[in-house]
């Protein structure tokens, strides 16, 4: 398993399995705004704690899957928040790193900022791991009254990176059999990715036109509703959920905006 079929859909029967679709997506908004709206090392360690515990005990993703599917991203917030902290300006002086000053109020920002990344792409990653692109299309039409053609858009973009992944490695796998030899470094990468195109390309194309075709004959879209056999329904957990998140995001704004925390770190001296 990969990065990238780490962020597809798994059957499980976990607690946010049991979700509805809706809930999930609450969620996930939930944990948006309030990764957005702290700018506090200590806050955003709490909220990328809670995500992880989520995918962890209520998501039961393994923590293989977690670092497999994070793992770059990772590495590029822990550059950022390196970069930011020896470049930010500041005004107190947490300790000097040859002879570098390195201020309290820079790391605690630069730390702020990477969590809030890496918080996002795992939040992420246990939602379109517990969540069937095709509840959540069923969902927003029949709880939300989203036009079903709006829905089944955002089910075809779910659904569309796993089957470009399994599109590459089909491709890789008819240019080794005709000789063509993976090399490592940056500039052999570049030039896969250029042998990769045309043919990626040119088989979406064919997809899609296939796609395009089986919905035509199947009628999509000749009438303005349209009915499921089944749909996702909210539960008492699936509410219970829902109010927790709104009453977290509320008060937290609340408290920033009548003053009782500070939106940005400020350093108390002895």
């Amino acid at each position: 398993m990969n990065r990238s079929t780490a962020f597809q859909f798994r059957s499980g029967n976990s607690f946010f399995h049991r979700l509805d679709p809706l809930t999930k997506l609450a969620w996930l908004v939930a944990i948006s705004l309030l990764a957005f709206g702290a700018y506090i090392a200590w806050v955003q360690i709490l909220i990328a704690l809670a995500v992880l515990f989520t995918a962890l005990a209520l998501g039961r993703i393994s923590p293989l899957v977690i670092f497999r599917g994070t793992w770059l991203f990772g590495i590029a917030c822990v550059s950022f928040w390196v970069i930011q902290t020896l470049t930010l300006p500041g005004t107190h002086v947490a300790f000097t790193v040859l002879g570098h000053p390195i201020y309290a109020e820079s790391a605690d920002y630069a730390l702020a900022s990477a969590l809030r990344i890496y918080t996002i792409i795992l939040s992420s990653l246990v939602f379109v791991r517990t969540t069937d692109p095709r509840e959540l299309a069923i969902a927003l039409v029949t709880q939300m009254r989203v036009p079903y053609r709006v829905a089944y858009a955002f089910f075809i973009a779910l659904r569309i990176v796993p089957t470009i992944e399994a599109e590459i490695k089909t491709i890789r796998a008819a240019q080794a059999v005709r000789g063509v030899v993976r090399k490592r470094g940056l500039a052999s990468r570049i030039g896969e990715m250029k042998r990769y195109a045309m043919p990626l390309l040119v088989g979406s194309l064919r997809k899609a036109s296939m796609m395009v075709m089986s919905m035509e004959s199947r009628a999509f879209g000749a009438y303005p509703q349209r009915t499921f056999v089944e749909s996702p329904r909210m539960t008492v957990a699936s509410y219970a959920v829902m109010a927790v998140m709104l009453a977290l995001v509320v008060t937290w704004y609340g408290a920033l905006a009548f003053g009782y925390v500070h939106s940005i770190y400020v350093f108390s001296g002895a």
